[in-house]
């Protein structure tokens, strides 16, 4: 992906350095010949109307009117603006010697003009001579001569500049779409490569799923099995311990409630194996619990376990009554698991608080654990509801069950679970539950 990336800026980047020659042809049309061409055309404009006065004042002079020096000063002042605006441009390299032609043409106009003048006066009181017409209209026939030049070689030069331009954008745009073709057929190839990464991906993912299909299954069997098999052999064991440590004394008993700790372990986790199991049976249509019930009852039973632990537990009130669509058995261990693992994993944080809250959403009631733990390590957080997940550094018994067993319960009955969790402040896992009404009084 880099590569192909890498591919299409290296293009881009080329063609626009090789179009800097079309810019710079351009911006040469517009800032220099098309504004030249434009002020040597006024300037060509301005001299033939200064021809116009002077003949017509030539003509009121030979029939006795009085020769209009002010008509001819403005259409001289008119040529020289002209031709100062087109000399304040750039110039072209070949165009310096017409630009001294044209003002040595312009002095010779003045220098003739100024004769007519000098003759024209009333103090000389004499006709002007034919040939000094013929001299002043020859100086402004050869100034307008050399405007047109400049006009020429200015014209000559935005039609090669205008010619370069459609060269080098026919030469570059086929390069562009060699870069172009060559930069495609890379993203093809790079999404035809991660097309095949991606399905190699999602037919290990789903290898794995089924992997992970197939340990649930294998211990949904095994826990049946282990009911029977395990758990009252247990509690025949048990029983015997408790017989005997009636008659022990300090040392035996000390070993015998050492063996009593080993078997509530061996317990817990037959125990938890066996609710994951369960967990993924069809749930009854017609079961609704009591969440205020249930809550309760839970408070009643971990507030001893949580004060052992040096922290406090708070569960909220629902206020209105609030049933959920499953077996109060299930809400029970939903809230139980999460409260429970709140307290296993606390910490050794100065605040060792648990509090559990409840909201009623639209037609789903949320439950809340929210703990000051230390928090889930990034490594775990979108794994923690998976079944036999740990935290690496875990010390609790457990074979990493709990939490898979939430999500199964939740799921089966149409529900979510979810987690935020802030390295160092905690975590809050929560579940939803479709609500439900309440039962119809008999």
């Amino acid at each position: 992906m880099a590569l192909i990336v890498a591919s299409f800026v290296t293009a881009t980047a080329f063609v626009h350095w090789r179009m800097r020659a079309i810019d710079a042809s351009a911006l040469d049309i517009a800032n220099n010949a098309a504004p030249s061409i434009e002020r040597l055309s006024s300037a060509r404009a301005e001299a033939r109307h200064l021809q116009l006065v002077l003949d017509e004042q030539l003509d009121d002079l030979d029939l006795g009117r009085p020769f209009d020096a002010r008509a001819v000063e403005d259409a001289r002042a008119g040529l020289d603006r002209a031709i100062d605006d087109y000399l304040a441009l750039p110039a072209l390299s070949a165009e310096h010697d017409v630009r001294h032609e044209i003002l040595d043409a312009r002095h010779e106009v003045d220098r003739q003009i100024a004769r007519i003048e000098a003759e024209a006066s009333p103090s000389a009181r004499r006709l002007v001579a034919p040939e000094l017409r013929e001299q002043v209209r020859a100086a402004n026939d050869r100034l307008i001569a050399t405007l047109r030049q400049g006009i020429e070689l200015n014209a000559e030069s935005a039609r090669d500049q205008a010619v370069l331009i459609r060269d080098l954008r026919s030469k570059w745009s086929s390069t562009a779409m060699a870069f172009d073709i060559a930069c495609t057929g890379l993203a093809i190839g790079g999404a035809v490569l991660l097309h095949r990464v991606a399905r190699a991906h999602a037919a290990l993912v789903e290898r794995h799923r089924a992997l992970q299909e197939e340990r649930a299954s294998e211990l949904e069997h095994f826990a049946g099995r282990v009911a029977h098999d395990i758990l009252s052999p247990l509690g025949t064991v048990s029983l015997s311990m408790d017989l005997a440590s009636r008659a022990a004394g300090d040392a035996e008993r000390q070993v015998l409630q050492r063996g009593h700790a080993a078997l509530a372990r061996v317990k817990t986790l037959v125990n938890g194996m066996l609710d994951f199991a369960r967990a993924g049976g069809r749930p009854d249509p017609a079961a609704r619990a009591d969440l205020g019930a249930t809550l309760s009852d839970i408070g009643a039973e971990l507030r001893p376990v949580a004060a052992e632990a040096h922290a406090e537990l708070v569960i909220d009130d629902p206020g209105a009554p609030l049933y959920v669509a499953c077996h109060p058995g299930v809400l029970s261990s939903l809230v139980a698991n999460l409260t429970r693992n709140a307290i296993k994993y606390i910490g050794d944080g100065p605040l060792r608080r648990i509090h559990v809250h409840v909201a009623q959403r639209a037609s789903v009631v949320h439950v809340e654990v929210e703990d000051t733990g230390p928090g889930l390590a990034p490594e775990i957080e979108e794994r923690v509801f998976e079944p036999y997940v740990r935290a690496p550094n875990a010390t609790q018994p457990g074979v990493g069950l709990g939490l898979a067993t939430v999500k199964r319960l939740a799921e089966a009955h149409g529900g979510r679970v979810g987690v935020r969790t802030r390295a160092g402040l905690g975590s809050t896992f929560w579940f939803e539950l479709p609500a439900v009404a309440p039962p119809t009084p008999s």
